[in-house]
């Protein structure tokens, strides 16, 4: 593997060489009207006749953010005001031994941990939540000197606890943010692309879950305080800067970045870390120009807007150009057809409800979930094997692709998952066999009308393992869902929020048979009953939470059965305000091993963020739950005469790839 220096290095030197050869290399553009919709006729945007190619920049330049001029660092640490905060990887134990030898060699006030001070938690300086305000004024009033804030263990915590030093900086106040060893590049790109030059850092060596807590003691002890003693009192020199912002690089849109032959154009991306490791198009001028024809916007305008004001799109928090969107399908074989569904999707990495896990360690999965007749129009599958149909594929590789030099996710950078990450994928959803089983589709339980063209983002946690339904009785198979759904857990075992998001697919066989279950003739119907039969022991999301909690060690400050009764009286933990648990019958499937009639069960099914969509065909009686994040969906907007520059409708557009008008594919009930 490479080092970023390395590979900085070798983009320089690739950026020298121009290549010509003399073998002829045709790429083409995959069309999904070659699937039986119609025939493509030929490319309007040929490539060139040698084997030499002018490719851009896929990653927009800069930042949304303005960054800010850092306090200075302190004179001393003699006699000054220290607040220590944050919570996660057990803080208790190294700030504990923090405070008390900032106490005893410097004499400092020191104010411990979330009880007098707060905490900000992920911190955006565009749009700075009322607890990061009120954080910040209590680091005023207090009078605090500086802010230790810990500890950065895994990627959404990272995040968090990194926002205390951002909120931090921007009150004027130096920061030191503490984390493990392969956490500090996260820590430092997610402070630059907040506005914050340079995050300090103490690096912990190794994992905080694997020590016992008399080696994080002496870690703290002799690892960490040396270099927040440093961290506080050097001054932000030059070279911090340079080195942290070395990697951001300032081009126009349609700078050509490169000329080269068609493998060293593949190896121009992959040492500018601007390629997931696969083969890329190269994205020439002419057919990004060519693709921009295909979507509402033009090459210069910010997608990610809304009402004329830019909205982030963590972690880079660029202003994403048309054009980047343009030039990031292409690099990943979509066609062109395809734009309006890519324009939609970096619009909803701006949606909270879909960005907020993709950085974790559990390692989320995003997908994309098509509705409307736009679906069906361009080949997108909702069939048996979908996701490795060829449309699908090159929508989830636009995915890939988009979060990498768009959104800005870099794997062990600021993409933290433990044993990395799966390809993203793409489906539909079978709104015709909705219709025939009396559902309505996904878009319209969120209030879609039916023949709106949606687009959703999401992100799971598993994949594959479906429950097979062996039974046409439907309570029989509806209890085999609600198990499942018990069974089908965030981050593993369920140690988190017992009701966290899922999406569950359902071949048209298995809707079929669950919709003839008592009360569950409507998707509606179908969650609110999984909030009755869906139900998990208590002591089974006790131990869970007990032993595999993330760090923080709850068994040495408590026993099993305060903790049990703590969360059945309705105790917060750290992922969910409360559980909901009642005493009820024993789960169906649990009769025969539980020796009880009725045990305390808590509710795993919110209905809010639970969703159901029939896909995957109908040659099996198949279930797939998909726990993780939540999701967002937005309107995929089409090109009309009116809204184009050419003067050219949707079904003009498309026509010249070989489909047919878009109202073919209208759904009527």
């Amino acid at each position: 593997m490479k080092s970023n220096k390395v590979k900085r290095l070798l983009s320089l030197l690739l950026v020298l060489i121009i290549a010509v050869s003399t073998t002829v290399v045709g790429i083409s553009s995959y069309s999904a009207a070659e699937s039986g919709e119609g025939r493509v006729g030929e490319a309007s945007d040929a490539e060139p006749s040698a084997n030499e190619y002018q490719i851009v920049s896929p990653v927009p330049s800069g930042s949304s953010i303005t960054p800010i001029e850092q306090p200075p660092r302190l004179d001393s640490l003699y006699n000054k005001r220290i607040a220590l905060v944050g919570g996660s990887f057990s803080a208790s134990v190294t700030h504990a031994v923090i405070r008390d030898l900032l106490e005893e060699r410097y004499n400092c006030t020191t104010f411990y941990m979330t009880e007098e001070i707060g905490k900000s938690g992920t911190f955006n300086p565009n749009s700075i939540s009322e607890k990061s305000r009120q954080f910040q004024q209590k680091l005023i009033e207090y009078n605090i000197d500086g802010v230790i804030s810990g500890n950065c263990g895994c990627g959404i915590c990272t995040v968090k606890e990194t926002g205390n030093g951002l909120a931090a900086e921007y009150a004027g106040v130096p920061a030191v943010v503490v984390g493990a060893e392969a956490f500090v590049p996260q820590i430092e790109s997610t402070g630059y692309n907040r506005g914050v030059p340079v995050v300090r850092t103490a690096a912990y060596p190794g994992a905080f879950a694997s020590d016992t807590t008399a080696e994080q003691e002496r870690k703290a002890r002799e690892v960490l305080f040396p270099q927040i003693e440093n961290a506080f009192v050097d001054e932000i020199t030059d070279t911090e800067r340079e080195r942290i912002a070395s990697a951001i690089a300032g081009v126009n849109h349609d700078d050509i970045v490169f000329t080269g032959s068609f493998e060293r154009v593949q190896q121009f991306y992959e040492t500018s870390e601007m390629s997931d490791g696969l083969t890329v198009v190269p994205p020439t001028r002419a057919k990004i120009e060519y693709y921009l024809q295909y979507c509402t916007y033009n090459a210069t305008d910010i997608v990610n807007s809304r009402n004329g004001e830019v909205v982030d799109v963590p972690p880079a928090n660029r202003r994403i150009l048309a054009y980047h969107v343009a030039a990031n399908a292409v690099m990943a074989g979509c066609p062109p057809e395809f734009m309006p569904i890519c324009i939609g999707i970096v619009r909803l990495f701006a949606n909270g409800n879909f960005y907020k896990s993709l950085a974790s360690t559990h390692g989320w999965t995003p997908y994309v979930l098509v509705n409307g007749p736009i679906a069906r129009q361009l080949g997108l599958s909702s069939q048996d094997g979908m996701i490795n149909e060829e449309a699908n594929k090159l929508l989830g590789r636009f995915i890939s692709l988009a979060m990498l030099n768009l959104a800005g996710y870099k794997i062990k950078e600021n993409r933290m998952g433990t044993f990395g990450y799966l390809q993203p994928f793409a489906f539909a959803e079978d709104e015709q066999a909705c219709i025939q089983i009396g559902w309505n589709p996904y878009h319209v339980e969120k209030g879609y009308d039916l023949n709106t063209n949606v687009v959703t983002c999401g992100s799971t946690l598993t994949w594959g393992n479906p429950i097979e339904i062996g039974t046409t009785d439907p309570e029989k198979a509806l209890q085999l869902l609600s198990w499942d759904v018990t069974e089908k857990q965030q981050n593993g075992l369920g140690n988190t929020n017992p009701r966290e998001a899922r999406m569950v697919w359902l071949t048209k066989q298995a809707a079929a048979t669950i919709a003839q279950a008592d009360g569950c003739g409507s998707k509606t119907g179908l969650k609110n009953t999984l909030v009755n039969t869906a139900r998990r022991p208590l002591w089974m999301r006790t131990y869970a939470h007990y032993w595999a909690n993330t760090g923080s060690k709850i068994h040495m400050n408590t026993t099993f059965d305060e903790h049990y009764n703590a969360i059945k009286s309705g105790a917060s933990t750290e992922n969910v305000e409360r559980d909901i648990v009642s005493t009820t019958d024993v789960p169906e499937w649990l009769r025969g091993v539980v020796p009880y009639s009725q045990i305390d069960t808590t509710q795993t099914i919110e209905e809010s963020n639970t969703s159901f969509v029939i896909t995957g065909g109908d040659a099996a009686r198949q279930i797939q739950i998909m726990p993780g994040g939540d999701c967002a969906s937005i309107n995929i907007t089409l090109p009309t005469k009116y809204n184009t520059d050419a003067g050219i409708s949707w079904d003009e557009l498309v026509a010249r790839e070989g489909y047919r008008p878009i109202g073919e594919f209208v759904i009527t009930q």
